[in-house]
């Protein structure tokens, strides 16, 4: 089998910017402030999933360079499986359908597929590189030389396997008020369906993400708070993220930070407006005492409203 002729072979990505979270804590709109920028632009889709999720690239580079071992080990033709399976077309909750279909036909994916696990043996590091670029920079309308920005939000709890395998770049940790992450987990048709549970996942997640950023390089994670950025600190927060991934202010970015990236898009205490009194008596207290196990931990966490 040959090569379809449109596929260009591209070698490594330029400084992609990785933003994650817990979900439900702001990457999508952050996500959407950066690709408003000159420099940067978003991928389609918004969340790869193929780099960072459970079973992806990161994975099985890392289980390649043996910093990453056990049964979720995982190899080159794991990640095309899961591929296939889960992110090539996916329905979306709302119906709609995503995915990396978007980049690739189905015989332009097959053959990107088929070289990167050929490759991967000889030169793990270079044929995950080339894999992930060749996929994200297919067809685009944007210069496929400029930086990119994903949004999955495990991003965040993979920042050292996906700063491993793309040392160049910066994941933005996306962090917010595990009470309101917990309430719009269960406002949405995924995730946790109690919100109790949903404090138990995002208090999990911050602790994933806190281990992984500590075996990160130094300096290659941000963290921003959903509420410095769209309430409290807004100036001194996006000057902050905009520093931390190497790009200056923007008019169109800067735009778009005014007209979107309000007060109210970030919804501070509305696990107070969605539940009575006495459940979110017993929400306060039982974030009390996540809070108590973070600080405890040494785990960074966003303020508390």
């Amino acid at each position: 089998m040959t090569a379809p002729r449109d596929i260009v072979w591209r070698e490594a990505p330029h400084q992609p910017v990785f933003v994650g979270g817990t979900g439900r804590s702001g990457t999508t709109i952050a996500g959407r402030l950066l690709g408003h920028h000159r420099d940067l632009g978003s991928t389609n889709p918004r969340e790869l999933r193929f780099v960072s999720s459970s079973g992806g690239v990161a994975d099985a580079y890392a289980v390649a360079t043996g910093s990453m071992t056990g049964p979720q080990a995982v190899g080159p033709q794991d990640v095309v499986d899961n591929l296939w399976a889960h992110w090539y077309q996916r329905v979306k909750p709302s119906g709609a359908h995503g995915g990396l279909y978007r980049r690739l036909d189905r015989d332009e994916m097959a053959e990107v597929c088929r070289r990167y696990v050929a490759e991967f043996p000889d030169d793990p590091y270079a044929a995950s590189r080339r894999f992930t670029e060749t996929i994200v920079s297919a067809n685009v309308r944007r210069d496929p030389g400029s930086r990119w920005v994903d949004t999955t939000p495990a991003n965040a709890r993979a920042a050292d396997r996906v700063l491993a395998l793309f040392p160049e770049g910066v994941v933005v940790h996306m962090m917010r008020d595990g009470r309101d992450v917990a309430a719009s987990f269960v406002s949405k048709p995924f995730g946790p369906k109690e919100v109790f549970a949903g404090l138990d996942a995002w208090r999990e997640r911050m602790i994933e993400a806190w281990r992984a950023e500590q075996a990160s390089p130094p300096g290659r994670v941000v963290r921003i708070d959903l509420q410095d950025l769209a309430v409290t600190r807004r100036e001194e927060t996006l000057e902050r993220l905009l520093a931390s991934i190497g790009v200056g202010d923007d008019r169109r970015m800067r735009a778009w930070f005014d007209a979107k990236v309000l007060p109210q898009q970030a919804h501070v205490g509305r696990w107070r407006r969605d539940y009575d009194d006495e459940t979110a008596r017993r929400i306060d207290e039982r974030y009390a005492r996540v809070i108590e196990e973070l600080d405890a931990l040494g785990v960074p966490r966003p303020a508390s409203v």
